[in-house]
């Protein structure tokens, strides 16, 4: 078997890949996805399976990666994982919020705008406080809770002008002056590589559009993850008004509830690698806030059930197994879960 990793932009995108298939000792290559053979060294390989690894900092190579993805996965059909399917709605919150209405998933009730009038009057009348989100932007970067008619008024206005920018610097959240300056000045290339991508994402302006979402209020938000046959969960911890972006974590498993209702939405659409974030909503239940096939992790595990680390499978309803599934930010068990997909044929 060989294998093909697709790396994005950054060089550094494909790393966990390669650890993961150098310690199952499985023959791979790498190709740069944004560089102008791509196709001619996609169509030279013989790999079985293609990795992926999509970006999502700026919309200029979130397109590009897409693009060429449906060229590799529903032209040349080659096995790829994620799918074609979990990558396009990946860092992508216009075209998630299309899928989960099209879909008939519950969601938070969602506006898009890309008529400046239509949002100068929606901006006008509906209810607040009420969520801003950019259409790329993990970790929280682009999302913003507007609370007063004039915050929300000068929002449209900018976007339809000279564009929303994204947060500039680290995660406020997830860190402090000290760790952040430790980091830095321990390594002048680290520092110099930080800032290029901060820099980046920040000149990445949303323009001649807004994406609004209602505001639930909450103390935490559930994740469920699923890779393979294999199911994880916890709540993320709220800092501040949102739980996205804090990589805090309760180790509080999810009701079977909810499980059920994950596993319908990934058995019904075929989602294989998939985190699920999810808000309990006052009338509607479970929504799904956010869905993204290739997430991080800050913990070592992302379940705990009374203190043992340890996955979910369903086999005639839910069972736990004890276990250390999650090692290399859990790209070992994608690996694993890759190949099975593939060996099964689907």
């Amino acid at each position: 078997m060989k294998i093909t990793i697709l790396q994005n932009e950054d060089p550094s995108s494909s790393k966990k890949w390669e650890l993961s298939c150098e310690k199952a000792k499985i023959d791979y290559n790498v190709i740069d996805l944004t560089s102008a053979d791509w196709y001619e060294q996609i169509s030279k390989t013989e790999s079985n399976i293609f990795l992926l690894k999509p970006p999502g900092e700026t919309f200029k190579f979130k397109h590009l990666y897409d693009e060429r993805l449906y060229v590799i996965s529903e032209v040349m059909n080659k096995f790829t994982f994620p799918s074609y399917k979990e990558v396009l709605i990946y860092e992508n919150k216009i075209m998630l919020s299309a899928f989960l209405k099209g879909a008939q998933i519950p969601m938070p009730e969602t506006w898009v705008f890309y008529n400046k009038a239509n949002a100068i009057e929606f901006a006008e009348a509906s209810n607040l406080p009420i969520v801003a989100k950019t259409g790329i932007g993990a970790s929280g970067t682009g999302v913003k809770i507007i609370r007063t008619r004039k915050e929300l008024q000068n929002y449209v206005k900018t976007a339809f002008s000279k564009g929303i920018k994204r947060r500039l610097g680290p995660n406020r959240n997830t860190g402090n002056l000290k760790s952040w300056s430790k980091k830095a000045f321990g390594s002048p290339i680290f520092l110099f590589n930080k800032i290029k991508k901060y820099w980046k994402i920040y000149k990445d302006a949303q323009k001649g559009f807004v994406l609004f979402q209602e505001y639930i209020p909450h103390e935490f938000e559930w994740r469920v993850v699923r890779i393979g046959d294999a199911w994880f969960g916890h709540q993320k911890t709220k800092y501040g008004d949102k739980a996205s972006g804090t990589k805090g974590i309760d180790y509080i498993p999810p009701p079977l509830d909810l499980l059920n209702f994950c596993r319908n939405i990934c058995e019904k659409h075929n989602f294989t690698s998939m985190a699920l974030d999810i808000f309990e909503h006052p009338t509607k239940g479970f929504v799904v806030n956010e869905l993204q096939t290739i997430f991080g992790h800050a913990q070592d595990h992302i379940l705990k059930v009374d203190g043992e680390m340890g996955r979910y499978v369903y086999n005639n309803g839910w069972h736990f197994e004890k276990g250390d599934f999650n090692t290399n930010e859990s790209y070992d068990l994608r690996l694993r879960a890759a190949i099975e997909l593939y060996e099964k044929g689907i």
